[in-house]
């Protein structure tokens, strides 16, 4: 018996669901009667586990377990200086989602110092999606500070679900910043949406129609204010929270059709203006983890669909400044 695309995606729903599992980002490939899994887990435990969900689900498919356990780099609690940055975007979070982020959140007050999360807090934008999240956001050990993403928007409900979400303790950033004094050491975060329009040699221009000028105009705007955060910033560290891309570096592995809607070069001459230790985003579910700006910001690609993972976690203060993951 074949297995159809129907049931990879009844299997997708359903290790996002299942609490031995919740991992929304492994990927699921039916091939006859064969179901491949693949992606990157953060324990033995919860690879195994992927596994006996699989063939719960799928009793007439084999089962191919092909997930790996994500090789975690032990914190670096020896240098007083640095500061762990977990972080992750596009969680998508909705009504099927009850009880999905405990389980993916357990150890990350042993991993990290503060999280991040670079946009799409929901799946479609509704308040009732955000109230979900913020009830499991709570339990979160470690200071939370995100930005909305253009799922978020989808509503016009953007201003209740940052409402909601701050009521669970949540800082939310449009154009503003935050410091966070994290054991001594302080952290500048500065945060925005983003928008698209595309990079050098393939961008859309402030010219022609109102709504292309709108468009292009709108991305100055929060490009500009992004600047002016990170300028304003007095902390050790600063970093930039975005939901669109900076770079193309992050946005390899999708279709070169929709770059323009992925992000946009002003946000990284934005960035290097003022100047960061990283910059943070999401939206580019198919893109690539690590990029970089013109004058050597690093830049990661944190999409939960794109890592396989619960998160990543970024070192500041290192000499390398590279990251674990889990």
């Amino acid at each position: 018996m074949s297995c159809s695309e129907y049931d990879a995606e009844k299997l997708r729903e359903e290790l996002a669901r299942d609490a031995r599992v919740s991992e929304l980002g492994v990927e699921v490939t039916i091939t006859g009667d064969r179901a491949y899994i693949q992606g990157k887990v953060s324990t033995a435990e919860r690879r195994d586990a992927v596994g006996q969900v699989a063939r719960e689900v799928l009793p007439d498919c084999t089962v191919i377990n092909e997930v790996t356990v994500a090789e975690l780099e032990p914190p670096d609690r020896q240098n007083p200086r640095v500061i762990r940055v977990a972080a992750v975007g596009d969680i998508h979070f909705g009504d099927d989602c009850v009880g999905c982020l405990a389980p993916q959140m357990g150890s990350i007050g042993e991993q990290a110092d503060v999280l991040l999360i670079a946009g799409d807090l929901t799946k479609h934008g509704a308040p009732e999606e955000a109230a979900v999240l913020a009830s499991e956001l709570g339990s979160v050990p470690i200071p939370v500070v995100a930005v909305l993403g253009n799922h978020d928007y989808h509503c016009d409900a953007q201003e209740e679900i940052r409402h909601i979400v701050e009521g669970a303790g949540v800082t939310v950033l449009e154009g503003e910043s935050t410091v966070l004094n994290l054991g001594g050491r302080t952290l500048g975060i500065a945060g925005t949406k983003g928008f698209g329009g595309g990079f050098a040699g393939a961008s859309g221009s402030d010219f022609g129609e109102p709504e292309m000028k709108a468009f292009i105009r709108h991305t100055k705007s929060v490009s500009q204010m992004l600047c002016e955060q990170l300028t304003s910033l007095s902390s050790d560290y600063r970093v930039a929270l975005l939901h669109y891309s900076p770079v193309e570096d992050t946005l390899v592995g999708e279709r070169l059709e929709i770059y323009p809607f992925l992000g946009s070069y002003l946000l990284a001459e934005a960035i290097d203006t003022a100047g960061a230790d990283l910059a943070i985003h999401g939206h580019a579910h198919r893109g690539s983890e690590k990029g970089v700006t013109a004058k050597g910001i690093e830049v990661r690609n944190v999409a939960q669909p794109m890592l396989g993972r619960s998160y990543a976690v970024y070192c500041l203060g290192t000499h390398e400044q590279e990251q674990a993951s889990n």
